[in-house]
């Protein structure tokens, strides 16, 4: 039985559980490893050979496709890629091709880097920088490329930046749909709060299960976290800080220049001084 209701504010309020890491590795996966707009800008900015890391991996997205294809003309490339998630580098790791010895992945926390070799490139991608939500984290991430960038290398880094028209908002609400495995359908819901006397920015993702066959039940997950919502002029200031010299700034993949009143995205390309 169906029951009515006369009026919205008398339909019970959604009840969402806490999304496990797990299926958020998932649903992370189904949604963003087909994506390749971020590669496709960053791949033509890194040399064809040398040693590059990825912090933030996540499934290895990013790191297969730095790879290549393998073969005499493709680039000659060590790719190491680094998360904190283990279930993120389960799934990075079934995903490897067994015979690519050029591609490795490891646990560890980006704001503690601990190698023995040095890079000719580091790409944060994806707005991982701003998961770090304080400067101080920032900071000892950046001092860490530092330490373990050759001189003159890349640092590569897309962030989120809070646009003009966002801050005067300050809510933001966003939804997409994509096919869930089996059938059915996955609604994400994005909803965004700039905080603007710690800078922050609230999220919470909502997932909405929706099998759409007989026998299964519709499911309701969510996400709550908090990203560092500094502005563009901030950011600079951190990186040059941290020993980096800006050479590219866009706004988006395009190439365009980047704009403080619309752009939410600030793609740079840095420099090791």
């Amino acid at each position: 039985m169906v029951t009515i209701y006369q009026d919205y504010n008398d339909e019970p309020e959604d009840i969402f559980l806490p999304l496990p890491e797990e299926l958020a590795c998932a649903f992370y996966a189904l949604e963003m490893d087909s994506y390749t707009a971020d590669t496709d800008f960053f791949e033509p900015l890194l040399p064809r050979h040398g040693t590059f890391l990825e912090l933030g991996c996540g499934t290895g997205r990013i790191a297969r496709k730095l790879v290549g294809p393998g073969g005499p003309s493709a680039p000659s490339r060590l790719v190491i890629g680094i998360d904190i998630s283990i279930p993120m580098l389960q799934l990075a790791a079934r995903n490897q091709q067994p015979s690519r010895r050029s591609l490795s992945y490891l646990c560890m926390d980006m704001v503690q880097l601990a190698f023995s070799i040095k890079f000719d490139a580091i790409l944060i991608p994806y707005n991982t920088l701003n998961l770090l939500g304080s400067q101080d984290k920032i900071n000892q991430c950046l001092n860490g490329c530092r330490e373990f960038l050759q001189p003159g290398g890349k640092l590569l880094v897309q962030l989120f930046v809070p646009s003009e028209e966002f801050i005067r908002q300050n809510k933001t609400f966003q939804f997409q749909m994509f096919d869930r495995p089996g059938g059915g359908k996955i609604i994400k819901e994005i909803l965004k709060q700039y905080e603007p006397q710690s800078q922050l920015v609230l999220i919470e993702e909502r997932f909405r299960v929706r099998p759409m066959q007989e026998g299964e039940a519709k499911e309701d997950w969510n996400k709550n976290y908090t990203i560092a919502g500094f502005s563009a002029d901030q950011w600079l200031s951190l990186f040059t800080t941290a020993g980096f010299t800006p050479t590219n700034i866009h706004g988006d993949y395009s190439g365009s220049h980047y704009h403080q009143s619309t752009s939410s995205t600030l793609l740079l390309s840095l420099t090791l001084k």
